[in-house]
């Protein structure tokens, strides 16, 4: 990335563990696994409540998951302290990443055409269940006339999408309203989520099985270029580098596309692995699997560096999971500590691995890197700093 620096002024988080960056960040500490119980539904954020948020105009139009993209959206720009009238409609700009689309809003009206006939579907359909509805919704709410962006790519598009809103902030923006979420827990939903998992028995999200499982959420950023940011607001943090690669079907032998997108991020933020004071690791299974236990072992042989994994307390959100982590980074930053990964049972360490486990870890931190995987390929890593 060019060196002109973008910052996060605010979050909004909307999770199973907590709504609001405050209660999710005390849950991911406490890593209080009690309240997790079996089944292929990891974690509900059942405690949103669309109508309390939401216009209630807006909610016959809407999926569950542009909702919670307007609220969290709506709790960034608060966090952030930021009067949008100060701001050029042209200077903002919207950029979101889900994985699903509106599947619950698909389901019922499928349902209705089925059962009660044509005449009894709503129009909104057309649009409800299309991915890009998240960032176009937002982008109305928030009246940005910049760039309205959605991605697609699988778990990796959180990242995907905080990388494309910087971009859009070093052409000249003021302000970009970025991150992802997904919610598909309803009956399509899990159809298409867990269609290529196996048919084991479900486990709760606290055990090995739990990268198996889903929840919901996800994370909102507000993001200004620092030369913009003339508020009192203290920033979280910065964006400092991004890179990206795709797995082919049949990779060479020891290719890891994972490796490459991390190297890539390095090198965009101008650090080296010594820098690196924590990894946010993608966690396909919670405690590593063979892939990124490689290439980060590969990548910081020389420095080792700590580990953690919080979506064990959430269990797999889409690109919301993505998005989640890099707030979490953030907040790590903004306390000095780094949240813990929950586990059940004895654990063994991944070799080569310092794995964060079951308690927070007070440390000094200066630069994060956030790692992302999505099915089919996808890979992408971001590098979060403290301010200079």
């Amino acid at each position: 990335m060019s060196s002109a620096k973008i910052v996060v002024t605010g979050l909004g988080v909307l999770s199973p563990t907590g709504l609001g960056h405050a209660d999710f960040w005390k849950a991911a500490l406490d890593c209080d696994t009690s309240r997790l119980t079996s089944g292929r539904l990891a974690a509900l954020t059942s405690s949103f409540e669309p109508a309390a948020h939401i216009p209630a105009q807006l909610l016959p139009q809407t999926a569950r998951v542009t909702q919670m993209t307007l609220a969290g959206t709506d709790w960034a720009l608060a966090d952030a302290k930021l009067v949008l009238s100060d701001v050029p409609a042209e200077g903002r700009s919207t950029v979101f990443a889900n994985a699903f689309g509106g599947t619950d809003y698909v389901g019922q009206e499928l349902h209705k055409l089925w059962t009660l006939g044509p005449g009894h579907v709503k129009p909104y359909l057309s649009y409800a269940w299309f991915y890009a509805a998240n960032s176009s919704q937002a982008s109305i709410r928030h009246d940005a006339h910049g760039p309205a962006w959605t991605l697609v790519s699988g778990q990796a598009g959180g990242l995907d999408a905080i990388a494309q809103a910087c971009r859009h902030l070093r052409r000249g923006g003021h302000i970009a309203m970025t991150g992802a979420f997904d919610s598909f827990l309803d009956p399509v939903g899990q159809e298409v989520a867990t269609a290529y998992l196996a048919d084991a028995d479900a486990q709760p999200p606290r055990s090995p099985e739990a990268s198996r499982l889903i929840g919901e959420g996800g994370a909102a950023l507000v993001l200004e270029s620092h030369t913009a940011q003339r508020r009192l607001s203290a920033p979280y943090g910065q964006i400092k580098g991004y890179g990206t690669s795709f797995d082919p079907v049949a990779p060479r032998p020891g290719d890891s596309g994972l490796e490459r997108a991390t190297r890539a991020a390095l090198a965009d933020a101008q650090v080296d692995p010594a820098d690196i004071d924590v990894i946010f690791a993608d966690g396909t299974v919670p405690y590593l699997d063979d892939i990124e236990t490689a290439a980060i072992t590969e990548i910081f042989t020389d420095h080792p560096v700590p580990v953690t994994s919080p979506k064990t307390l959430t269990g797999k959100m889409g690109a919301g999971g993505a998005a989640l982590d890099v707030a979490t980074a953030l907040l790590a930053l903004h306390h000095q500590v780094i949240p813990p990964t929950a586990r059940r049972g004895s654990i063994p360490q991944p070799r080569g691995i310092d794995m964060v486990y079951d308690r927070p870890r007070e440390t000094r931190l200066s630069n994060t890197l956030v790692l992302a995987r999505g099915h089919g390929g996808h890979n992408s890593a971001i590098v979060v700093g403290a301010l200079d």
